[in-house]
């Protein structure tokens, strides 16, 4: 028995060939690639096997398959196939893997003897010359003889663990070089648009410091590293840089590729700060990434040791945990949905062809429900190319609704300090009639009665005693029609700009600075809003100097133009040698200042030099729908 099947085993090869279907070649052949009914593979193949003539010849031993799978249930596999040639030639034979550890392949002819072919052996070898061209996949020249049957044989190897499998074309060498060129052209342009949007991603964040632009450039070179290496580019890198080349490495790739685009999402569905505190939890983007991390070489150490239990049960937590990722970006994609937000159809329609891509191909073929040896690269570089292009456009729509955000934020922003200084004008107004009116009569009635009492009593220590009260209830009637002015200048409305200003600049005391006022061109009336604004400021800056600039003398002048009128407040003070800090009080001053001016439209600019300080109030004459409807409340106008 033992005898018998040895014997089967060490048949001619030649008479298996003749056994199995055979593939014609006829004169005018440029490809075709190897399926059933061509093609077998050997069903649990003997691990002692090493060469093509220890092959059993009996067909019940081998699998008519349609590609080379054995998945991760033997780390050596064989393949065979038999062709007839119209001709005496040369033909390319391209196993369309990067991921077998070794490769061996034997040729036998009808006639002629079994022999080993030269090319790559090793998955390094590759793109060297040990093969035809240099090439991303395992490839070898076959001399196939004219109106022969000739059989080729193939051995693959993998690490324990991993999948073995591969699809088998054969190419005459004019064709595979057009169908490498075009292949090289379409990853060449690939390349080329990837580099674009880096660049565009680059510049962007040089110039805005936002993390959502490195995010968006993580997940593209991840993605882009995924695709070129899953499809065997990574042989073209030096010895190096061999480690990126693993199919552990290239898992880490999709992996930290899934995690930036998750955080990238959350950034990318925010468009103001409003949405962004609507986020109140914050998921833990990264556990998943880090899970998924540990989980792949605890699965490469599970298939080293034969622990198949362990390893599919590592292969069920990883499966969980991109439920992890699918997870949080369904909460971030529903927040989204909540605020109807459209960005969120614009994100979904970018990625949906690339997650049909890995749901079909990380389900289906790491599931073995179907047998193709490898994902399409070429449908995986086309899916990422649409996505990348959409999100990029996607970029200007959100931009625009960025600045529509921004628009309407400084709308609201100006409404409010309207509101403010309207009520703050309103509120004046307000507490200078109560202190004339109230205090104002109140303390008139005093003096009257206190003077009337000293009249009438002969106590000389008494009228002595209403005497020195008298400069007391003066002062405290000047404090008031002075506090009352700062409030609202007595007849304002009437008066103007121009002649509250001089008003003012005479009222400031001749001690430590000497004010003057000077007023040139025709005077032309504002709308109140306008002209107490300006009055405002102006007040804001003198008090400025006498706080601050130790002036010996200042000026105040007022120039009517065609266009605008222009309104200069100058020291001769300390201007940039002093040394001091400004005040708390200062800088609300001055913010003060350049809100009114912005409210008003008016443009304000401060001079500060060794000769003192000079800044400059422009105010541009409105339109009179501006005058009629900018006019505040209880005024003339």
């Amino acid at each position: 028995m033992k005898s018998g099947w040895l014997l089967c085993w060490l048949l001619p090869l030649a008479l298996t060939g003749m056994a199995q279907t055979v593939l014609p070649l006829p004169a005018d052949f440029e490809q075709v690639t190897i399926e059933k009914p061509f093609l077998y593979q050997l069903v649990q193949p003997p691990a002692r096997l090493g060469a093509a003539g220890e092959l059993p010849a009996d067909l019940a031993y081998w699998q008519s398959v349609g590609s080379i799978n054995y998945g991760r249930g033997s780390a050596t596999g064989w393949a065979r196939f038999s062709v007839r040639s119209e001709q005496d030639r040369t033909y390319w034979l391209e196993l369309t893997t990067h991921f077998m550890d070794s490769v061996a392949v034997w040729v036998q002819s009808e006639r002629g003897p079994l022999q080993r072919v030269g090319g790559p052996a090793m998955h390094r070898d590759q793109a060297t010359p040990l093969a035809p061209v240099n090439h991303h996949y395992f490839l070898y020249a076959l001399p196939l003889p004219a109106h022969q049957t000739t059989t080729v044989w193939v051995r693959g190897w993998v690490i324990p663990g991993d999948a073995l499998k591969f699809g088998v074309r054969l190419y005459t060498p004019n064709r595979f070089l057009a169908q490498q060129q075009r292949d090289l052209w379409g990853w060449a342009m690939y390349v080329g648009v990837v580099l674009a949007i880096l660049g565009g991603v680059v510049i962007a964040f040089v110039f805005s410091q936002r993390t959502i632009y490195l995010l968006y450039a993580a997940y593209v070179v991840c993605l882009s590293a995924y695709a070129l290496l899953n499809d065997g580019w990574g042989a073209f890198l030096p010895n190096s840089l061999a480690w990126f080349d693993q199919i552990t490495t290239i898992v880490h790739w999709l992996n930290l590729g899934f995690g930036a685009f998750v955080m990238f999402s959350r950034r990318f569905l925010v468009v103001s700060v409003g949405t962004r505190k609507s986020l109140i939890f914050r998921w833990p983007e990264g556990l998943p990434m880090v899970v998924i991390c540990g989980l792949i070489f605890w699965v490469e150490q599970a298939h080293r040791s034969d622990n198949e239990l362990l390893a599919r049960t590592l292969y069920v937590v990883g499966f969980v945990c991109f439920g992890g990722y699918a997870y949080i970006w369904y909460r971030y994609l529903a927040d989204a949905f909540s605020r109807q937000s459209k960005l969120v159809w614009l994100l979904i329609g970018a990625v949906s062809a690339v997650l049909g891509f890995f749901a079909i191909n990380a389900v289906l073929i790491n599931f073995g429900l179907i047998q193709n040896p490898l994902p399409d690269m070429v449908s995986l570089r086309i899916a990422l190319l649409v996505e990348f292009g959409i999100l990029s456009a996607g970029w200007l729509y959100r931009r625009k609704l960025m600045q529509q955000a921004r628009q309407q934020l400084e709308i609201q922003n100006h409404q409010l300090q309207l509101d403010v200084i309207q009520t703050q004008e309103a509120e004046r107004q307000r507490i200078a009639a109560d202190l004339h009116d109230d205090l104002g009569g109140t303390l008139a009635t005093l003096r009257r009665r206190l003077t009337d009492i000293s009249q009438r009593t002969t106590d000389t220590n008494t009228q002595r005693a209403f005497a020195d009260a008298e400069p007391l209830i003066q002062k405290s009637s000047d404090d008031l029609r002075r506090i009352s002015h700062n409030l609202m200048p007595p007849e304002f409305a009437r008066l103007g700009l121009a002649p509250a200003l001089a008003q003012l600049v005479r009222q400031q005391p001749p001690q430590p600075t000497q004010f003057s006022f000077v007023l040139s061109g025709q005077e032309t009336r504002l709308p109140l809003d306008l002209e107490l604004n300006a009055y405002r400021i102006v007040s804001e800056l003198i008090q400025n100097i006498h706080k601050h600039a130790q002036a010996q003398r200042a000026a105040v002048q007022v120039l009517y133009q065609a266009d605008k009128v222009t309104i200069t407040v100058e020291d001769d003070g300390l201007g940039n040698r002093s040394v001091t800090k400004p005040t708390h009080s200062t800088g609300i001053g001055l913010k003060n200042s350049s809100l009114r001016a912005e409210y008003i439209g008016a443009t304000l600019w401060r001079d500060v030099s060794e000769a003192g300080t000079l800044v400059v109030l422009d105010i541009p004459y409105p339109s009179p729908l501006y005058a009629a409807r900018t006019s505040l409340p209880n005024s003339p106008n």
